[in-house]
């Protein structure tokens, strides 16, 4: 089975019915990101006269300054939702619009939320980081500012990247390549960027900082299963005690699953594997490793 012939690539999402869904069918979270995201620029353009700075810069960007140093921690949240202009909007729309649903029906909604607000988190502290070892950003002043989804972004194309690596791509609509050949690409040029201080360094060690732990949370398995827990917190869903459980509440719970799931109990197979051999595995093991293997 090929990569979009999967379930949850489908726009609808993972065991849709068949039929003639919208685009952002089984990606809500990324349809209001980028309506968020506009309605945010729109309105902070209509408060701000045209000699000043954009309004909401002075208590929502991501400065070292403020952030760091003020302790002001809201920031590394919210200067995801601001945009320098209709450019900058535009720029991470096309990224999100194209990528965001695939990844968001792979994980499901709220491990997508969670896991794009934690990599563009990372991108201002990878940032941070950066800004303190000597020599790199010498000249940037603790008061720049950071604004912009492009972290979160890049978190979504490393997801993309190892979900799909061999998946087909038009970069700038017009040069096909496979998914790995522009993930590594922009992956150098960003390094590259930061390393000789180039215009908006600072926006590629963002980047940088985002595809990062994108790729630690989906490539180790404590982290993506923190990430399956954070996305319980507040769902109303409550661990049930083995001796109340019944097979058919199992069988359910089983199979609404997402796909990041299913790929930690895949991770956890093979680590047993690893550990015990494979006569160890009990027949259901065996079974989420052939549907696995069948999916590929």
């Amino acid at each position: 089975m090929g990569y979009a012939d999967r379930d949850y690539m489908r726009p609808g999402g993972y065991n849709r019915p068949p039929g003639m869904p919208g685009f952002f069918e089984g990606a809500p979270v990324t349809k209001a990101l980028l309506i968020i995201n506009l309605a945010i620029l729109v309105i902070e353009i209509l408060l701000t006269p045209p000699t000043q700075p954009l309004a909401f810069r002075k208590w929502f960007s991501f400065t070292v300054e403020d952030g760091i140093f003020g302790g002001q921690i809201w920031r590394l949240l919210s200067f995801q939702f601001l945009h320098g202009d209709f450019g900058h909007l535009i720029s991470n729309s096309i990224g999100l619009f194209f990528f965001g649903p695939h990844i968001e029906r792979w994980m499901s909604s709220r491990p997508f939320l969670i896991f794009y607000l934690l990599c563009g988190v990372a991108g201002a502290l990878f940032y941070t980081l950066l800004y303190f070892i000597p020599g790199i950003f010498d000249n940037v002043h603790p008061a720049s500012t950071m604004v912009g989804a492009s972290a979160g972004l890049f978190g979504i194309l490393a997801a993309f990247y190892h979900v799909a690596p061999n998946a087909r791509v038009l970069l700038f609509f017009v040069i096909p390549m496979q998914m790995k050949t522009l993930a590594i690409g922009y992956f150098c040029l960003e390094i590259i960027a930061v390393l000789f201080n180039w215009h908006n360094a600072g926006g590629s060690a963002g980047h940088l900082g985002g595809a990062l732990l994108g790729l630690l949370i989906l490539k180790n398995a404590k982290a993506k299963e923190l990430l399956i827990r954070l996305s319980r917190i507040g769902d109303g869903s409550r661990p049930t005690p083995k001796k109340k459980s019944s097979r058919d509440a199992q069988i359910i719970r089983e199979k609404n699953r997402s796909p990041i799931e299913l790929s930690q109990e895949v991770d956890r197979i093979l680590d047993k594997i690893s550990a015990e051999g494979i006569q160890s595995l009990s027949p259901k093991e065996r079974k989420t490793l052939d549907e696995a293997r069948n999916d590929k």
